[in-house]
């Protein structure tokens, strides 16, 4: 009796494993096919004609009189970081973004949401890092990260950062992530908004709610003359420009 129970046991285990390896195959094919229905990676890096660089003091000290060119292409924009979460402050931030100004390239900053930190502390952060007046582009908001808050939490919270933020600068900030966070955790939620997106490779970002991109981050290896570390290379979707992002 002892024997047929265990093999009962065993068998039972064994068609459970099954089924849920089942479960995951189907999952996975409809997510692969649903995102291939969704997929505009069709755009290339060469369908773009305007490029710029995002920067922090991971890229070391910048001689920004040597920053000028991407490839053959003029680096026309550049985002700066300022700030994270609520006490953090990057320590180029000031140098990297008056050196930048310097050159003609338009300029803006950018601050990393925390989930960890207060909204108003974070705010509070940003606004006294940066100078209102000197930003060429509407500020980006960086976020890649939602532990600490369950969904609800994360999305009030958020919002409320970016409503804090636009209504200091009189303008919506762009969001930065990734492409797979978006497509978790934006997707859809946010479509008033432009965004930058990173998705490193030939592949443009796959927006799973088919919005449209406004800036790839396409490289994190970029290499620039007065850069001395690898840089992110961006370039803005050809349906939109520059005006689009820039302070009015």
């Amino acid at each position: 009796m002892k024997g047929k129970k265990t093999q009962f046991i065993l068998v039972s285990v064994i068609l459970i494993l099954i089924s849920v390896t089942l479960i995951q195959m189907v999952t996975i094919s409809t997510l692969k096919k649903e995102l291939m229905e969704n997929d505009n990676s069709q755009i290339t890096v060469s369908s773009g004609k305007i490029f710029g660089i995002d920067v922090s003091h991971h890229q070391g000290n910048i001689n920004w009189n040597k920053v000028k060119k991407w490839e053959d292409n003029s680096i026309q924009f550049a985002y700066i970081k300022a700030t994270e979460g609520a006490t953090y402050v990057d320590k180029t931030y000031k140098k990297n973004f008056k050196g930048a100004k310097k050159q003609n390239i338009l300029t803006g900053s950018y601050h990393y949401f925390r989930t960890t930190s207060s909204v108003k502390d974070q705010f509070e952060n940003f606004i006294k890092t940066i100078s209102k007046k000197d930003q060429d582009l509407i500020p980006l908001i960086d976020v890649e990260e939602k532990k600490n808050w369950n969904n609800t939490e994360f999305h009030k919270n958020f919002k409320e950062f970016l409503k804090l933020i636009e209504n200091y600068f009189g303008q919506k900030p762009m969001i930065y992530t990734v492409n797979s966070f978006y497509n978790i955790n934006l997707s859809g939620k946010y479509n008033d908004y432009h965004f930058l997106i990173g998705r490193y490779g030939k592949n443009a970002p796959n927006m799973r709610d088919k919005s449209n991109w406004t800036i790839w981050q396409f490289s994190e290896t970029g290499k620039v003359d007065g850069i001395p570390k690898l840089v992110d290379i961006d370039v803005i979707n050809s349906k939109f420009s520059l005006s689009d992002i820039k302070m009015k």
